[in-house]
């Protein structure tokens, strides 16, 4: 997946991985995307098959679909402003 991204090189053997980009300008964000960790707009998934006969079941979804996708946008900007270089520095 990282590869595929255009983030990290891989051949065989032992250290055969080496990122194609300066760590610098690799993002947290740049990751996850590259990793699939959640569809586009869909980190915090909703039972899809609610009770339409239950209250709570019947407008969580509508309750709950604005504040979730808020709090996506918070953490991608916040994965965005986080380079791998940042990260590698704090093991110094």
């Amino acid at each position: 997946m990282l590869k595929k991204a255009g983030l990290v090189d891989v051949r065989a053997g032992v250290g055969g991985a080496s990122l194609l980009k300066d760590p610098g300008q690799i993002t947290l964000l740049d990751i996850y995307r590259a990793v699939n960790a959640a569809e586009e707009n869909r980190l915090f998934r909703i039972h899809e098959n609610s009770n339409i006969n239950c209250p709570v079941g019947r407008n969580i979804e509508r309750v709950l679909q604005a504040e979730l996708k808020e709090a996506q946008s918070l953490m991608e900007q916040r994965l965005a402003q986080t380079t791998l270089e940042q990260l590698i520095g704090k093991f110094k």
